[in-house]
């Protein structure tokens, strides 16, 4: 159990909490322990707005995040915002309430250069690996060869490493981020605690299907997650397009479901364009944020959840926590073939090899042509929900970890 007294501060930029389950189900669980718990995170434009809030006896403390869009000057502005405001706040919470371990989620890295002023105190760093900060951009700009993006490399290298050097303890979400970061800082293996991404053993596939969700049609497919540049909600749009322009086959309606402002998905506003310029209205729907009833009632509807991310040195050893939410509703997926989806969901879901949209789209159609296979995957992904990839399971060494710590 926790030590009474001991003030765990969880601080997170890329998202706000609690709509940010991961950090809001870590946030909970410590606090089960009985520590006493506060968080800092970005404001969003449409929920989770509110400056100070308390819930469930977790003081949640937001600013206003700034975000420009899509580039490298929007993520220095942004950085730089976060940074200033976040110092000024973990001050105003470390006066009224002493903070005793700073655990930090990424991206970006740079929570650190706030913790390094309360570490001559005392305090603890739990360093939360939610992506591969330097992984992340390498994949993004792999096909650019320049001084300055080697240079840039060069910096982030550091500043993953200095970030590595000063916690006490390592969060990763699977085997595979463990294993890169054992192999790239030689880090001691006891240090790293493998946390999964997962969803709670909870009432979701209770709650009913509701049939006018497909909108007419007889096949219901969902995406549902982040709208980033490399989470491949354009492939969904060019396969929806391929399907009906040259399968001529439009017996479907898929539905977009995730944050569609700037703050959360800086790319929506391209894959808007093209959702206009492959004229989808009829057949593909961005529903824009939604509550958690109505997402259970869309994932327990649907016939396909769809994971449309291609590979990157980043994505093929990345956990997708809608693959996880996808089982926990028994519904079968379509996925490319990367190492991280295949470990997640195994059985449960139906892979293309190509890395190309029309295979992707020529998936959907073979999947909704075969009920039987439809039911095995189904099947399959509620077993290993319940038995192995739910929250409960993933928490233990979290309580672990805390554990060791106090």
């Amino acid at each position: 159990m926790g030590s009474p007294g001991k003030h765990i501060l969880f601080v997170v930029e890329n998202c706000s909490v609690p709509d940010d389950q991961r950090v809001w189900k870590e946030a909970k669980a410590v606090k089960d322990m009985g520590f006493e718990v506060s968080i800092v995170s970005p404001k969003d434009s449409k929920k989770d707005n509110e400056k100070f809030v308390n819930i469930d006896g977790i003081e949640i403390h937001r600013y206003k995040q700034v975000v420009l869009g899509t580039g490298f000057v929007s993520y220095i502005v942004e950085y730089i915002n976060y940074l200033l405001r976040t110092f000024f706040l973990v001050l105003s919470i470390n006066f009224k309430k002493k903070i005793h371990v700073f655990h930090s989620a990424n991206p970006p890295d740079l929570f650190f250069l706030i913790f390094i002023f309360y570490k001559p105190f005392g305090a603890k760093y739990i360093f939360d690996v939610h992506d591969l900060f330097v992984n992340t951009f390498e994949s993004k700009y792999a096909e650019r060869k320049s001084l300055t993006k080697k240079l840039f490399i060069g910096i982030l290298n550091l500043t993953e490493e200095l970030n590595l050097l000063l916690t006490d303890y390592i969060v990763v979400t699977n085997q595979s981020y463990k294993e890169y970061l054992i192999e790239k800082y030689k880090i001691n293996p006891d240090k790293i605690f493998i946390v999964r991404n997962a969803p709670e053993l909870d009432n979701r596939l209770e709650i009913p299907a509701d049939e006018t969700l497909k909108n007419g049609k007889s096949n219901l497919l969902v995406f549902f997650g982040m709208m980033g540049e490399d989470d491949g909600v354009d492939v969904i749009l060019k396969a929806c397009s391929y399907l009906i322009s040259d399968k001529k086959f439009s017996d479907f309606y898929c539905c977009l479901i995730g944050p569609d402002n700037i703050e959360r998905s800086p790319f929506i506003g391209e894959l808007k364009k093209l959702h206009k310029e492959l004229n989808l209205t009829e057949n593909v729907k961005f529903t824009g944020y939604l509550s958690w009833s109505q997402i259970h009632a869309y994932l327990n509807t649907a016939q396909i959840g769809l994971s449309p991310d291609l590979y990157t040195l980043q994505n093929n050893i990345s956990t997708m926590i809608k693959i996880m939410e996808y089982m926990s509703h028994g519904l079968p997926i379509l996925s490319f073939d990367l190492k991280e989806n295949k470990y997640s969901a195994g059985d449960a879901a139906v892979y293309c090899d190509s890395y190309n949209y029309k295979e992707f789209a020529e998936k959907i159609m073979f999947m909704l042509s075969d009920k039987k296979l439809l039911s095995e995957k189904a099947n399959e992904g509620l077993n290993r929900y319940k038995n192995t990839f739910n929250w409960e399971n993933s928490k233990i060494n979290l309580v672990n970890l805390y554990n060791k710590l106090y």
